[in-house]
């Protein structure tokens, strides 16, 4: 959802009274990304969700498993080939670049949450782009996206929160929602108030073939294994 609303727009045209007439711009968007997986869970991929969290290690303020290659199992298949799909949509949408490279996935983890619990602010470091699978969650319960404001030498009150001046981005979610956003982007996830197991699945991406330009000696062809 919009800061204040729920209205996807690239600009924004207004009077202000009988003084002027002007345009707001937002420039060099934030490619933000949601899909849907489209079906419900299979019973061997909610067996295999249950068997991977029977375990878990604990993260700084929730759960995740201890396997960090979960997309590499042959329960999840056919999971991991939607996540591509949606994946490869992404990258034509936002990078629409003429070198022979995709994005892959790389690692892959599942994150159990529960009541008292949350998921601290952070970015994923070494990863081009990340997502999240949603598997469980509450009937209210999303992704909050944070605005960098590190270098950020003021402070002023806001009366409204707007594209311009919000400092947070809440994404309401459902179950099989897929997120999609770059990696240095921070977020997290609010304290669990609800008796709920949330569960999702989370992965990086990183490049696979060629980037950059010979004639430029910056060229490097990368290959995932």
């Amino acid at each position: 959802m919009l800061p204040g609303g729920n209205t996807w727009q690239l600009c924004h045209r207004e009077k202000a009274g009988a003084q002027m007439e002007h345009q707001m711009m937002n420039m060099f968007a934030v490619p933000l990304y949601r899909g849907a997986l489209g079906r419900d869970f299979t019973a061997e991929e909610m067996q295999f969700f249950k068997a991977e969290l029977s375990e878990p290690v604990q993260a700084i303020s929730n759960y995740a498993s201890a396997n960090k290659k979960v997309l590499d199992a042959a329960a999840m298949k056919s999971i991991r080939a939607a996540l591509q799909a949606h994946l490869e949509q992404y990258f034509k949408i936002t990078f629409n670049t003429s070198n022979n490279v995709s994005l892959q996935i790389t690692q892959s983890w599942l994150t159990r949450s529960q009541k008292g619990d949350a998921h601290h602010t952070h970015t994923h470091p070494n990863s081009v782009v990340s997502g999240v699978l949603y598997i469980n969650l509450a009937p209210t319960d999303g992704i909050n996206f944070y605005r960098n404001d590190d270098n950020v030498w003021y402070e002023l009150l806001r009366q409204q929160d707007t594209y311009y001046n919000a400092s947070r981005y809440f994404v309401q979610t459902g179950m099989g929602d897929i997120i999609l956003f770059p990696s240095n982007v921070r977020h997290g996830v609010s304290e669990v108030t609800e008796q709920v197991d949330r569960v999702s699945l989370s992965f990086n991406t990183f490049f696979s073939g060629e980037i950059g330009r010979e004639e430029f000696s910056n060229q490097l062809n990368i290959r995932l294994t």
